[in-house]
Formats: C-alpha cells, sequence, structure tokens
C-alpha cells in the first residue's frame, strides 16, 4: 500500500468507522472498475455528506457517520411535524439570500445551484473528496450519456452539485419531471449573481446543462418566508378563517372534519392515510412569516438574528379532534410555544365550547344550590382515574321528535381539566345528555341513531390567554408604545387584566351554520307532528 493510499486509509477510518473504511480500502484497490464504481456508491448511500466549499469556491464533500446538525426542540413543538417525511428534506435548505421567481407564477425558487464556470471535473486527485465525472458515474455511463466537463445533462448536474438531495438518476428524474427544477442559462459566460438570475426555462430529463448556468428548485409560494425554508406548498381544499394573527402567535378555526396532523405509521408500513390535507400543513398557507427580531437577552441588549427564533413552520400548542370544530392556538416562534404550552400545561388557558346534547341534562344535586345563582353546572367525576372537572350551563332548549324526551339542548361548557374525550364523557355518563352526533358515547340507541346524520355537534368557539410575548420584558415596552389599553382586531380582543397585571388574548368565533340549521329544523318538525 503507497503512502497516499495509507493516509486515505486512516482518514476514512476517521470518518466513516471500520465498516465505512473497509469499503472505502476495497473500492480503491480493487482492478474491477464496476466492482469499485458499486462500492463507492454504497458509503454514499450509507453516510452523510456535508457540503463546505474551499478557498476556491469550490465545493467539497466531506462524509460523516452522524448527522452533523441537530434541531432545536423549539422547532418540533408539541405537536411532531408529519412533513419530515416529505420526499425532500426540508430540514437541509439553504435558503437563498434573495427571493428569487421562478418559471410559473406565484412559485418562488428555495434552493439554488451553481455549475462551476470552470465546468465539472473529470476525475478527482487522490488528496481530495471533490466529487467528479469519474467518481459519480461508471465510464459506460458518461459514454451513454455522453458527459463532459462543459456539457452535461440535468440529472447529471443535480447529482454532482447536491448528491445529498440526488443521489441516484432515478430520484433526479422524478423530481424533473414533477416541475420543480428551472434553469437560468449562463449567456456572457460568466459567474450568475442573484442580481441577474432570471429563471424563464423549466428543466427536462434530456436538457444539457453548461458552465455558469444556474439550477434552482422552485415550490408554490403561499408567504415567502416559509416557503424558502422548505414548507411543502398546496393551497388547502378548505378554508381556516383567522380569527386572530400577528408575529407571536394565531388563532385559527378549524373546521369540523379535517385532522390536526397525519396519523402516525401503522404496524404494516404504510403512513397515514390523510397526506397533506391537515391542519397543520395548511397553516403556512394561511399564516404571514412573523417580522419579529429577537432580543438576545430580553433586555434590549442587542438583535438577533431574525431566523434564529422564528419557527420554520407554525406550529398548534394544542389539539382538537377531527369532528370537532373551533379555535386552535398557534405559535410562530420559537419562545412562543414554550410560553403557550406551559398555559395549556397548567391550566391558565381558558376554553369555551358550545354543544347540542340530546334530551335535558340532569343537575347534580350536590351544586344545585350553586347553578340556581349562577347558571353554571359544575361536574366533578374522575376519568381513567384522574380529576376531571367540567362546567356548564343551558343556554337554549327546542322540542324534538327524537330527542330524549322531546327535547335537545344547546350548552356551553367549560373544561377545567383536559381529561381524553372529557365533555362527551361528562355529558353523556353524568348528565345523561350525550352529545348529539357522538358515535362513541350516545348508547346507539333509536334516538341516538335518528340524530347522528349530521356529524357531531361540538364547536371550541371562544378562547383566553396570556399573551407569549407583550408580557415579556421587551414585550412591554411594544405594548405600552401601541397605548397599553384595549385592542379590538377582528373576532379577536388584546386587552390587559389590571388584577393579573397581564396581556390576554381573547378570541371568539361564530358557530358553524349546521347547529343553528339543525335547532330549528328539529323545533319546526316537532311543531308540525306534534300539534
Amino acid at each position: 500500500m503507497t503512502m497516499g493510499s495509507g493516509r486515505r486509509w486512516w482518514q476514512s477510518s476517521q470518518r466513516l468507522g471500520c465498516f465505512g473504511a473497509v469499503l472505502f480500502r476495497l473500492a480503491s484497490t480493487t482492478n474491477n472498475s464496476a466492482t469499485a464504481f458499486g462500492l463507492h456508491r454504497i458509503v454514499r448511500g450509507y453516510f452523510t455528506h456535508s457540503v463546505t466549499r474551499d478557498s476556491a469556491g469550490q465545493r467539497r464533500h466531506r462524509i460523516f457517520s452522524q448527522p452533523s446538525t441537530s434541531t432545536a426542540a423549539g422547532d418540533e413543538g408539541l405537536l411532531q411535524s408529519d412533513e419530515e417525511s416529505h420526499e425532500v428534506n426540508d430540514a437541509d435548505y439553504e435558503a437563498p439570500i434573495e427571493v428569487l421567481n421562478g418559471t410559473a407564477e406565484n412559485f418562488i425558487v428555495t434552493k439554488l445551484y451553481h455549475v462551476p464556470i470552470e465546468g465539472f471535473r473529470e476525475s478527482s486527485h487522490e488528496d481530495d473528496d471533490v466529487l467528479s465525472l469519474s467518481t459519480v458515474f461508471s465510464p459506460d455511463d458518461i459514454m451513454r450519456l455522453r458527459l463532459e466537463s462543459l456539457n452535461v445533462t440535468l440529472p447529471a448536474a443535480l447529482m454532482l452539485l447536491d448528491p445529498d438531495r440526488y443521489p441516484t438518476q432515478s430520484r433526479a428524474r422524478k423530481v424533473i419531471r414533477q416541475r420543480s427544477i428551472c434553469i437560468c442559462r449562463n449567456r456572457g459566460n460568466q459567474s450568475n449573481t442573484s442580481a441577474t438570475l432570471e429563471f424563464d426555462e423549466l428543466g427536462k430529463v434530456i436538457t444539457r446543462i453548461h458552465r455558469g448556468d444556474a439550477i434552482g428548485y422552485q415550490r408554490r409560494a403561499g408567504s415567502d418566508y416559509y416557503a424558502v425554508q422548505g414548507a411543502p406548498y398546496r393551497p388547502p381544499p378548505f378554508e381556516v378563517p383567522v380569527a386572530y394573527e400577528d408575529d407571536h402567535v394565531a388563532v385559527v378555526n378549524k373546521p369540523a372534519g379535517v385532522v390536526m396532523y397525519r396519523t402516525l405509521e401503522t404496524e404494516g408500513g404504510r403512513g397515514g392515510g390523510h397526506g397533506r390535507d391537515t391542519l397543520l400543513s395548511a397553516l403556512p398557507y394561511v399564516l404571514r412569516p412573523s417580522n419579529f427580531h429577537d432580543d438576545i437577552d430580553d433586555d434590549g441588549g442587542g438583535g438577533g438574528a431574525r431566523n434564529s427564533t422564528i419557527l420554520r413552520r407554525p406550529q398548534p400548542v394544542h389539539r382538537l379532534d377531527r369532528p370537532v370544530s373551533g379555535l386552535v392556538v398557534v405559535a410562530k416562534t420559537k419562545s412562543a410555544i414554550v410560553h403557550l404550552s406551559k398555559q395549556f400545561e397548567f391550566r391558565k388557558a381558558r376554553k369555551t365550547y358550545v354543544a347540542i346534547v340530546n334530551g335535558r341534562p340532569r343537575k347534580s344535586t350536590a351544586n344545585e344550590n350553586e347553578a340556581s345563582s349562577s347558571g353554571w353546572n359544575t361536574i366533578d367525576y374522575d376519568l381513567d382515574g384522574k380529576s376531571a372537572i367540567t362546567e356548564w350551563r343551558a343556554v337554549r332548549e327546542v322540542k324534538s321528535l327524537h330527542g330524549r324526551d322531546g327535547r335537545l339542548t344547546l350548552v356551553e361548557l367549560r373544561p377545567k381539566t383536559g381529561r381524553y374525550h372529557q365533555l362527551r364523557r361528562h355529558m353523556a355518563w353524568v348528565c345523561n345528555s350525550p352529545l348529539v352526533g357522538d358515535t362513541t358515547y350516545d348508547e346507539g340507541d333509536d334516538s341516538a341513531l335518528r340524530l347522528r346524520k349530521r356529524g357531531l355537534f361540538l364547536c371550541s368557539n371562544e378562547i383566553e390567554l396570556e399573551h407569549p410575548h407583550y408580557n415579556t420584558q421587551s414585550g412591554r415596552k411594544e405594548w405600552i408604545a401601541m397605548g397599553g389599553r384595549e385592542i379590538r382586531l377582528g373576532d379577536a380582543l388584546l386587552w390587559e387584566n389590571e388584577a393579573r397585571g397581564m396581556v390576554m388574548i381573547r378570541a371568539r368565533t361564530e358557530l358553524p351554520a349546521k347547529f343553528e340549521s339543525f335547532l330549528r329544523h328539529e323545533d319546526a318538525r316537532a311543531d308540525k307532528f306534534l300539534a
């Protein structure tokens, strides 16, 4: 073994460990070019590349047995993001300095590659790791595809410029056929700059790439920041009204029938069946990007970078079941998601639900005197061995042909704890009035079956919580500069609770139209047939 090969053997053992080093040595010493090519592919497929640039601006690829980056805990949020399984690994995106337009309207370039002005290397030197035509492609492929230093196919260029994202020609061709690759030609044989880039050519599998060209990966843009960060973009097939939004937090209205996030992989190996038709996937499309610039020590002692605190995509801090509609709180910064999550964990956030129940709810005799004075009844009934408390009051009662005792009741509910299906179980088991449309706890009798046609009647229509930013030291200054009193924004109210000394958010939404139409329909039918 020569001195050069011995040095490379020691370097490979340091980078790859014993297994990777053995493969590297076999690939370097074998006389069969096809075998060497296959072993190099195995090494590249099993280990992670780290892309850097040398003093001459050339991309250098170093291989590590473990990923060299870590994800901040705040970016994960309370709910695990289901988009991490997206075909393109969003966590590795390198955003261009400027937002560049793609080849079609509402598309922007989120990943940019520059083809070297001197072209690609045909072979690598012994002492470096720069990818070249001979290390990536077999001699047969080079001849068949007519690959040259200054003239390669688009799939080949992608494999040379970003082998982590495009490890094979099949992968590169698939992305190209999805109309995600665009090209800016270098017409003057000079390096393109971001100020002169104009992507006017859509890439095809047969497209040839020349020196100095720029290649872009484009995505649909709803809001530029979230798109640049790699959020998957497609207009959601449902509307998500925004009840309140600022640079730190948003409150959105989830429609009934929409899941919060994609289900986990099943035992059979198949992923969740909701695709991207989830609330989590729709949030980057309906919310505007945050313009918040964090102060390093929260004392005005310096301006932090924008990307250091803003979440790569908005994250809900609590959840609603699929058949439930209503307000969901969403964090837009890392500090907000921590603050808001603690409020829900320690039951500081106050939520109000409205439901239609089957029959006239039975009141608890232990709290009968309290209910007569305040209108609110308290249910203190343990669930799954844990304390569970719910407050409720009747708002409206109508006649019904199919309701228990010929009645349906519109009720307001305030959960004081957060047990599994707490509201539904308390109303069914304690008050003997299950929610209309509740297929799990309505006992399945004749009355319940006749009332299931319109779905579950449960809506989270009001929420009150502390603002995650205006109660901090720097946020207080902003709140005072805004007037420090009361600000009404659409269906939301931003105000200061003097008793608690906290800036609060109160958001409210109208009930879905099906609530009023169902009550009127049942009341009218009862009047018609019982008269």
